[in-house]
């Protein structure tokens, strides 16, 4: 029986969200002896990383045109290189901040791809490359976050020159983010 680690979460919602943890204990574990390529990318005082094979590029902060319906960290779309992308202010969404994106000037945007959509993430400075030990990532622990909707795509933790740095299943941002939009 799988224990409710989130009380007011239906059951199958805590077996995916356990089963989901477990594959990023497992997929940590594999890296352990490994090499890990990342890009590390700053949000209010955080440090963010998700691998560096996701990341498209870094582009100057286009114009964000707004979208209809859409949650309050998602600003709008904007056109990168004749794409229409879909653009997410991230510190929002975490809750490291509930200043509007539209009232910010963040400088660059991160544009990362899974196999099925593309969507760009917003930054006040250009991420860095990191390559890593894998011993150097931990598993969180189902708890990181402290709520049910921003527990499912903390992957790890990273320890690397005295700092913290939450590394990201950006497939999992992105599928959820793309789900709830549509349902928008």
């Amino acid at each position: 029986m799988t224990k409710a680690i989130f009380p007011d979460l239906s059951k199958p919602d805590n077996i995916r969200r356990k089963n989901l943890h477990d594959r990023f204990n497992q997929e940590i574990t594999q890296l352990y002896a490994k090499k890990a390529q990342l890009v590390i990318f700053k949000l209010e005082k955080l440090k963010f990383a998700i691998e560096i094979e996701k990341v498209d590029e870094v582009v100057v902060s286009p114009v964000i045109h707004k979208l209809p319906k859409s949650p309050p960290y998602v600003p709008g779309i904007a056109d990168i290189r004749g794409t229409d992308i879909i653009i997410l202010d991230l510190a929002m969404k975490l809750g490291l901040t509930q200043e509007s994106t539209l009232s910010k000037n963040y400088d660059y945007t991160i544009v990362v791809a899974s196999q099925r959509f593309t969507i760009g993430i917003l930054t006040n400075e250009i991420p860095t490359n990191l390559n890593i030990s894998g011993s150097n990532i931990q598993p969180t622990g189902l708890d990181i976050s402290g709520s049910p909707e921003d527990e499912t795509y903390i992957k790890g933790l990273i320890k690397h020159e005295g700092e913290k740095i939450y590394f990201i299943d950006i497939d999992e941002l992105l599928e959820g983010d793309r789900t709830e939009i549509l349902n928008s």
